[in-house]
């Protein structure tokens, strides 16, 4: 079933989900079996996945805190992507 415990490994399949979507074809952990243990190469695989799930879900949490967003973007509509760039870099360079 798997072939390797690092999900970087599949460069064409960009997507990242939970164990609600698996079997669609994006990067999801495994799931365990009923009754059974999880194997540990699954566990080590889930891991690393759950790894990188848990750094986009903490950059959408910072989002969601964002004041301007709530209220409004009052620049330019089309200077919105590159303004959530720049402070994301400088929030995931700067933040211990």
């Amino acid at each position: 079933m798997l072939t390797s415990n690092d999900p970087t490994r599949y460069p064409l399949i960009r997507h990242i989900a939970d164990k609600r979507y698996a079997g669609t074809g994006l990067i999801t952990p495994v799931k365990k079996p009923a009754g059974l243990p999880q194997p540990e190469t699954h566990e080590n695989y889930n891991r690393a996945i759950n790894k990188i799930r848990w750094q986009i879900e903490q950059a959408i949490a910072n989002l969601k805190t964002w004041h301007t967003l709530k209220i409004g973007y009052r620049r330019p509509a089309d200077t919105l992507p590159n303004t959530i760039t720049a402070i994301l870099g400088i929030i995931f360079t700067y933040t211990p």
